[in-house]
């Protein structure tokens, strides 16, 4: 295919399932997007990757996930708390998770079907050659995409220059050339990762990033936020958004609710008076 096919075939996009964030998004997301989920801990970023994941799934395309924080069973337990229907799901063989983490246990792991073991995750190239595999055996059409959980862990394991090198060519190898998303998550905050943020901000395509709400935090309530900060070739909206989590998932939390918790919030810290 030439260059003038392709642009006539225009960019190929799609939604993420989660209402909320796809609200923020007009014409979707480009399928050729290398997107990174960042912010500090417990503002909700691996449950927006689950949930993309799991809307992927539900849709009828197939995702690989890549797990370097958790093993392949806890990753299926937090997506089952989401809603995640494991019984056709893995019958459908609508998952392949690249193992990343077993290899950190003291003695024999026990293997698992739709799991690939990475003996040595220092070892890019061997995450890399399953990711190859496992998408030439799905089809990069029908894939859903690439779920990675998380570059932080990924640094940690391996050398963070040597991560994102290796990042960028699954940018350009997987995203780029074969149009599979790609989404990451990346913790931030942490000192001796600080110097590459900068780097992991310009070698993305896509960037959400989360946070607690100001005003809540500064009161000690935790109130989960999302703002899509960056969408390399999509319109988008880059307010804050405030969401809770419930068994159905990813929900915008209305602004009575918070109206609620502000209330409880002055309610307890006003003196008693007689």
């Amino acid at each position: 295919m030439d260059f003038r096919e392709s642009l006539e075939d225009g960019p190929k996009s799609y939604s993420t399932g989660i209402t909320p964030l796809d609200d923020e998004l007009p014409e979707g997301l480009p399928r050729n997007a290398f997107g990174v989920i960042r912010g500090p801990g417990g503002g909700g970023k691996s449950v927006i990757l689950n949930e993309m994941a799991k809307s992927m799934m539900h849709s009828g395309r197939p995702v690989i996930y890549v797990c370097f924080e958790d093993s392949p069973l806890s990753v299926l337990q937090s997506l089952c708390s989401l809603g995640w229907d494991y019984s056709n799901m893995l019958e459908e063989g609508m998952i392949e998770l690249v193992d990343c983490f077993s290899s950190q246990i003291l003695g024999k792991s026990t293997k698992h079907e739709h799991s690939f073991t990475i003996r040595d995750p220092s070892e890019s190239g061997q995450i890399t050659d399953a990711l190859r595999s496992l998408i030439q055996k799905i089809k990069p059409e029908r894939l859903g995409g690439i779920y990675v959980d998380s570059i932080t862990e990924f640094f940690v394991q391996s050398h963070p220059f040597k991560a994102i090198n290796t990042m960028k060519a699954w940018r350009a190898t997987f995203c780029k050339e074969l149009q599979v998303p790609l989404w990451a998550i990346y913790h931030t905050g942490l000192q001796q990762f600080s110097a590459y943020d900068d780097t992991i901000t310009y070698s993305s395509d896509a960037i959400l990033d989360t946070r607690h709400e100001p005003a809540f935090q500064s009161a000690g309530v935790l109130i989960k936020q999302f703002r899509v900060t960056k969408i390399r070739g999509a319109p988008h909206n880059s307010a804050w958004v405030t969401f809770t989590v419930g068994s159905e998932g990813i929900r915008r939390m209305t602004l009575e609710e918070m109206k609620e918790i502000a209330r409880s919030i002055t309610k307890y810290e006003s003196p008693a008076t007689d």
